[in-house]
């Protein structure tokens, strides 16, 4: 009689490790996400530069809704924004008021010309500058 609760023992342990027709299961099956070897996407640039003779009385620029204003600006002046990648439209505008004298402003995106502004004048002026890009 002892030797019945060891076979069925024996039985038991059998069916647990073994697979379809007595092979052993295979293990599970984790998927592992993909590496990619291609480095991260760099920030988008956008860069304002406005040159000229002009000192400007008053320099507002609003990026993506964010508006800044600078007062009595020599020129040159230049600023860079930097955008994350993928980040969708992006627009800018740039106004520039002097008392006179010759203003040049030139927008670039990720070093590609985007936007131009050129005027002269003895007195008072306003220009602006003004675009959008977007990945």
């Amino acid at each position: 009689m002892r030797l019945l609760p060891a076979l069925a023992a024996t039985v038991l342990l059998a069916g647990c490790s073994a697979g379809v027709g007595g092979r052993p299961s295979p293990a599970p099956v984790i998927p592992v996400p993909p590496t990619s070897g291609a480095p991260a996407a760099p920030p988008h640039k956008l860069e304002i530069k406005i040159e000229g003779t002009a000192v400007l009385t008053k320099l507002t620029y609003t990026i993506d809704g964010e508006t800044t204003e600078e007062n009595n600006v020599k020129l040159p002046w230049s600023h860079t924004f930097d955008f994350a990648p993928h980040s969708g439209k992006h627009v800018y505008n740039i106004v520039m008021r002097s008392g006179g004298g010759d203003v040049d402003a030139t927008a670039t995106v990720d070093g590609q010309p985007w936007g131009r502004s050129s005027g002269s004048g003895d007195g008072e002026s306003t220009q602006s500058l003004n675009g959008d890009f977007s990945d």
